[in-house]
């Protein structure tokens, strides 16, 4: 046991378990790191939805159940261009922000022919369209886990109207446990870990559905099956 002070706390269990018949058992984490290791690396998995061999197929499905578009590539390099040209076949004009993480990609650099500012960064709440990676993407929901960070402010997946997220083929996932388990495998926790699943939508007032109400109205979503 510590020879730290006993508290206020240890000492009512400590009564509770006496007036049982128990001997008190230690209630810090610290005091038991064999026995807490043991527990965390063999917790059981419940029983979970069935989900097709395909996960990529099965993801897409479900993304377009809850009014996302998607698009599969090849190559990472066909992200920029795929994002233009979505925003030019939609009609959607205003400025354009890109998550740091994916900033190294050949994205227009300042004002494109259609008049849309192409910047990097944390999110300003003057751009029309984010542009962001994700954790994770879960085939059994379609939806994207998105973890906070410098390299992907958490601002960009709620601020603008219109959201494009890529997602790595190699990030698809059958269960949402299964993105519990990536954020558990990360050297840094992230501060915040945000599932979505479609664009923002309440029915709040008269049981009308409003999209958009508290997030963006589009999400696109850029599946990269090849080097990304």
């Amino acid at each position: 046991m510590s020879d730290a002070p006993e508290s206020a706390r240890d000492a009512i269990l400590g009564r509770v378990a006496g007036a049982l018949g128990r001997e008190p058992r230690p209630s810090v984490v610290g005091e038991r790191p064999a026995a807490v290791a043991e527990r965390l690396a063999g917790r059981r998995r419940h029983t979970l939805p069935r989900v097709g061999a395909d996960l990529t197929a099965e993801l897409v499905r479900n993304m377009e159940g809850v009014q996302m578009s998607v698009v599969r590539l090849q190559r990472t390099a066909e992200v920029p261009a795929a994002v233009a040209f979505w925003l030019d076949a939609e009609g959607l004009d205003g400025d354009v922000t890109v998550a740091p993480a994916i900033g190294a990609l050949d994205w227009p650099d300042g004002a494109d022919e259609r008049g849309r500012v192409w910047r990097r960064g944390a999110a300003s709440g003057t751009e029309a369209t984010g542009v962001t990676p994700c954790l994770a993407a879960v085939a059994e929901t379609g939806s994207v886990a998105l973890a906070s960070g410098a390299a992907t402010p958490a601002a960009l997946n709620f601020l603008p109207e219109n959201h494009v997220v890529v997602v790595r083929a190699a990030d698809i996932v059958a269960h949402v446990e299964d993105a519990f388990e990536r954020v558990r495998a990360l050297d840094v926790l992230p501060r915040a870990l945000n599932f979505v699943t479609g664009p923002s939508r309440t029915a709040d007032i008269e049981q009308t559905i409003e999209i958009g109400a508290h997030g963006p109205r589009r999400m696109h979503v850029l599946i990269v099956e090849g080097d990304g």
